[in-house]
């Protein structure tokens, strides 16, 4: 009976061990990392850390703003235009109530246009689309 429950608790020591190395970072360390990637302009591993929350904790109140900034990374640092609109396209269609949705859809809707192009901010700056490109090609 004596070696059937230290069989048993040794067996139980190695499922929780295990469980525990699956379960990997928490979300506070890999926002942390995230972040800190991002400060070191290493934008994929940021991306990565993002998604990955994202994934792991779809529900969590951090998986907005991650997946808006896995969007914003792939189009304003690495410029890839086809994963920064499927980021944000997954954005706007997983958090439609989120109040980063005007944001990631201005983002959308102008995605890979110079700023000097965006007919809304020249008028905003009180100067026309044709001057302001005037302005950058010369």
């Amino acid at each position: 009976m004596r070696k059937g429950r230290t069989l048993a608790l040794i067996l139980l020591a190695l499922a929780l061990a295990a469980a525990a190395c699956k379960r990997g970072p928490t979300q506070v360390e890999l926002f942390d990392k995230a972040k800190k990637f991002q400060e070191e302009s290493n934008f994929q591993a940021a991306i990565d850390c993002y998604q990955e929350i994202v994934k792991r904790y779809p529900k969590s109140q951090q998986a907005p703003q991650c997946q808006f900034m896995a969007g914003y990374l792939y189009a304003n640092h690495l410029k890839n235009m086809d994963m920064a609109k499927e980021a944000y396209r997954t954005f706007i269609r997983n958090y439609p109530e989120h109040e980063l949705i005007k944001d990631a859809q201005w983002e959308l809707d102008h995605l890979g246009k110079d700023v000097n192009e965006i007919e809304e901010l020249n008028k905003i700056l009180g100067r026309d689309s044709a001057a302001a490109k005037s302005d950058t090609a010369g």
